[in-house]
């Protein structure tokens, strides 16, 4: 008599068993990760809580329970506010801008850097290129207003040894976009850089190798082994560039701006704290930074499904 196969165990209950199994294995490891853990929760979850001011007329007497609620009157005045607009227009201009140069320039940073051979002078040009990441913004911005000053200034001193004229870069609203990317970049490149290095190391070098012995040129190894090996990388990072399209680094922006650049300077992030922080309109502030961030994670999910429709793999 031939005997009843056991009833075949449910994925859940495979995924559950696997799950338990490595937490009791790597359960050291898991308790290095709660203060983590914590610190995300009480900086980033518990204050969430506080988008329920969106929709009241907050009053700091009154508080979040015993303030007024409004329903969406909030979310019409701003959408009806022409400052508005012109902040939205500068954030995305801002940032397109930014996504066209300053996503590419990492990743050729860090080609190159890893083409290099192993040397002082890799070393030495890797470190420079980190240590701009770790100044303040507030630092960044002085060297920019001393190197572009129309009277002492590096760039209006050599213009005028040329035979030009001296240009005062830091009143003229044209000139904002450029400077806040280019100093971006500046002070970015080499701390962005690592994720793209580290995604290079993992490609197996015996590809490079076969690629030599098969008469492959520096180029073609470029398109066909290292571009495609770090290709997941750059996907993950372009699909939360994309979702901060909204968004421009508000240091940058506070510290680099001044009144006579408000035209061009005035992004949304900057919008949020006038509004909010000098003009004491909470709900308001609330309500701008709430619509902020349900677009950008319309942004990262809807970019991530397109990623795994057309890649076949996404961030999440």
């Amino acid at each position: 008599m031939l005997l009843a196969k056991p009833p075949l165990k449910s994925n859940a209950y495979e995924n559950r068993r696997t799950l338990s199994k490595a937490i009791r294995e790597y359960r050291t490891m898991y308790l290095f990760l709660l203060p983590a853990l914590a610190c995300v929760a009480v900086f980033a979850y518990v204050p969430m809580t506080g988008i329920i001011m969106a929709f009241q007329d907050y009053s700091i007497i009154k508080g979040i329970s015993g303030s007024d609620f409004v329903g969406i009157k909030h979310f019409i005045k701003f959408f009806t506010d022409p400052a508005f607009y012109a902040a939205l227009k500068n954030t995305v201009g801002i940032s397109l801008l930014s996504l066209l140069f300053g996503f590419p320039i990492p990743i050729m940073f860090a080609i190159m850097i890893f083409s290099m051979r192993d040397s002082l002078f890799k070393r030495i040009t890797q470190t420079i290129s980190y240590l701009p990441h770790f100044v303040s913004w507030v630092v960044v911005a002085s060297i920019v207003y001393k190197i572009l000053d129309p009277n002492t200034g590096v760039v209006n001193v050599i213009s005028k040894a040329m035979g030009g004229e001296a240009v005062n870069f830091m009143r003229d609203p044209a000139y904002f976009w450029g400077l806040l990317i280019g100093s971006s970049i500046w002070k970015e490149l080499g701390w962005n850089s690592i994720l793209y290095l580290a995604a290079l190391s993992a490609v197996p070098p015996e590809q490079y190798e076969s690629a030599v012995v098969d008469g492959a040129g520096g180029f073609q190894k470029l398109i066909f082994i290292t571009l495609p090996g770090i290709a997941p990388t750059i996907g993950l990072m372009l699909i939360f560039t994309i979702g901060s399209l909204f968004n421009v680094n508000f240091d940058a922006v506070y510290n680099l701006r001044n009144p006579l650049l408000s035209a061009t300077a005035n992004t949304i992030d900057y919008y949020v704290y006038q509004e909010g922080v000098l003009n004491d309109k909470i709900s308001f502030a609330t309500a701008i930074g709430l619509a902020q961030s349900a677009v950008a994670l319309a942004l990262v999910t809807g970019s991530n499904a397109l990623s795994r429709k057309i890649r076949g793999y996404g961030a999440f």
